[in-house]
C-alpha cells in the first residue's frame, strides 16, 4: 500500500493541471493551440514519469538524510533581507504581469527590462537602452516574425 506523501499529492496536482491545460487546447484553432501543447503534453510525460518515480520510492537521500537539492535555503542571509529580496522580487513580477494586463506585451517587455535594469540593476543609461532593445527585438523576432504568435494587444 502507498503511504500518503504531499509531494505525491502536489504532482496530481501538477498533472492534472497540465492534463486540464493540453484538454482545454484541443479545439482551438491550430495556432493557438500550439503554445500549450509544446508546454503541455512534454510536462505530462515528465509528470507521469516523476510521478512513478516517487510511488517507486525513487527520491535518494544524502548523508543527512535530506533529498538532494542544488542550493541551501537562506543559509548565511540575515532572514530580513531574504523577506526583503522576496517581496522584491514579487513585486517585478506582478508588476510585469499588470503592465501586460494594461498596456500589452510589447509595452510591457521593453519597459519592465528597462526599469529593472535601470531602477533594480543601477546600469547606466546605454546599457539599459542597448538591453531593452535587444529584448525587444528578441521577443519581436522570434514569437511574431519566427513563429507567428502575435500576442494580443
Amino acid at each position: 500500500m502507498v503511504k500518503f506523501k504531499p509531494h505525491i499529492v502536489f504532482d496530481l496536482l501538477v498533472l492534472l493541471f497540465f492534463a486540464f491545460l493540453v484538454w482545454e487546447a484541443k479545439e482551438w484553432k491550430p495556432q493557438a493551440r500550439l503554445y500549450p501543447w509544446v508546454i503541455g503534453l512534454p510536462m505530462l510525460v515528465l509528470g507521469v514519469i516523476h510521478l512513478g518515480m516517487d510511488l517507486k520510492g525513487g527520491r535518494t537521500k544524502n548523508a543527512s538524510g535530506a533529498p538532494p537539492v542544488d542550493f541551501q535555503f537562506a543559509k548565511g542571509i540575515d532572514p530580513e533581507l531574504a523577506k526583503w529580496r522576496t517581496i522584491n522580487i514579487f513585486s517585478w513580477i506582478f508588476g510585469f504581469i499588470i503592465g501586460v494586463w494594461l498596456v500589452g506585451f510589447s509595452i510591457s517587455i521593453p519597459g519592465v527590462i528597462f526599469f529593472y535594469l535601470k531602477i533594480h540593476a543601477r546600469e547606466g543609461w546605454v546599457l539599459s537602452v542597448l538591453l531593452t532593445v535587444a529584448g525587444w527585438l528578441l521577443y519581436w523576432g522570434l514569437f511574431e516574425q519566427l513563429l507567428h504568435l502575435p500576442f494580443p494587444e
